[in-house]
């Protein structure tokens, strides 16, 4: 199974801005700033020709989604797959606080009332089969922990998420891969 997919982190949102930790809460909106990031990013992709994006379906990254599918002219798959990971009892607080907790933690260790990276890596290798059925290349719209956990599944560096709107090229067959990444 091999795919070319272009993994775009969200834009950034109202949460991002206020450095609140939002995990699988479904309401940060984009800010103007993500709505520009996320139309810049559809502009990179046009010349690679996308087929389709899929997309977290939490708001921010399903925003950012139909931004880039309607500039590109392809359809927007959701799917929870794609969500970000479940930061349990951090949900809502200050994201220093979460990454503190999470930098004491083995990959397979939740956080509080959460998930581990471990299981976020789990819904990638879910997702792995439908995308590899899929014509062309596409997009992929997410989430940091979930480009981060990708990255981490293909031996590229998983230490850090991506920026706000970054593009992450990831052409792979399971136990293969290269990279390109744009930070905005």
């Amino acid at each position: 199974m091999t795919v070319d997919a272009f993994w775009v982190r969200h834009g950034e949102s109202t949460w991002n801005r206020a450095g609140v930790m939002q995990g699988q809460k479904p309401w940060p909106a984009l800010t103007a700033r993500g709505e520009r990031q996320a139309l810049s990013a559809a502009e990179e992709l046009a010349p690679h020709r996308p087929t389709r994006v899929v997309s977290s379906d939490l708001n921010r990254a399903a925003h950012t989604a139909r931004i880039i599918g309607t500039h590109l002219e392809v359809p927007v798959v959701l799917t929870p797959l794609l969500r970000e990971r479940h930061w349990g009892v951090f949900e809502g607080r200050p994201t220093a606080e979460g990454e503190r907790h999470e930098a004491t933690l083995a990959t397979d260790e939740p956080v509080p009332q959460g998930e581990s990276r471990d299981d976020v890596a789990d819904r990638i290798r879910r997702l792995f089969p439908s995308l590899s059925a899929m014509d062309g290349p596409v997009v992929v719209v997410t989430h940091g922990d979930v480009i981060r956990e990708a990255l981490r599944l293909w031996a590229v560096d998983g230490g850090r998420a991506p920026a706000n709107g970054c593009l992450i090229r990831l052409g792979h067959h399971l136990d293969a891969h290269s990279t390109r990444s744009r930070h905005p």
